[in-house]
Parts: C-alpha cells; structure tokens; sequence
C-alpha cells in the first residue's frame, strides 16, 4: 500500500512539473518573439530619427538625394534601405518630407530653410 502511494505521488510530481515546463517554455517563446519585434521596431524608430537628423544638417544640399528600388542615397552613396515611399517637397521657404519606412513608420517632415 505504501510503494503504490509513493508511486502515485511521483506520477502525480511528474504530471504537474511536466506541464509547468510545457507552459514555461511556451512563454519562454512568446517573450523572445515579443522582444525580437520590438527590437526591430526600435532599430527602425533610430534608423528614421537618424535619417531625420542627416536631412537637417544637410537641408541645403536635398537635392542631392536620390530615391530609387526602395532605397534612399545621398551623393551616390547608400543612406537608408527599405524606404516604400518617398516625397520630397522643397517650396518656399518649407521643405517637406514625406517618408515610410518599410511599411512600419510613416512620417512628415518640416523643416525651415
């Protein structure tokens, strides 16, 4: 009577541990897809804020910018990949720029000549 309480008991330990280990590792994945998403959003947020930045310190020289194949380039040289659309309005003394970078940020940028 005693080996087969024990018995049960470890079965019993088995089973329960056994799903706490299912239900971690799930969680486990879940947590490492959540922060590889917002990893790629933030590396997206800077390399826009960056792009933003190099228009400012070079707004009189927008017209050396090129878009072209859902890429930007300055000077013949590469300045940001996986551009989906691009408008540059340089108008009075307001230059706008319209940008979306790969289908996640989208934004407006005004800057005084």
């Amino acid at each position: 009577m005693k080996n087969s309480f024990s018995l049960l008991e470890v079965i019993l330990t088995l089973v329960i541990s056994s799903i706490v280990i299912i239900y971690s590792s799930f969680l486990t994945k879940e947590l490492i897809l959540d922060n590889k998403y917002n990893q790629n959003i933030e590396i997206a947020k800077i390399n826009i804020l960056s792009t933003k930045i190099f228009f400012e310190k070079h707004k009189n020289e927008l017209d050396l910018i090129n878009y072209s194949n859902e890429n930007l380039y300055f000077k013949g040289s590469l300045l940001l990949e996986k551009v989906k659309e691009f408008s540059l309005n340089n108008a009075g003394t307001i230059i706008k720029i319209n940008i979306n970078y790969d289908d996640k940020i989208k934004q407006l940028w005004e800057f005084k000549k």
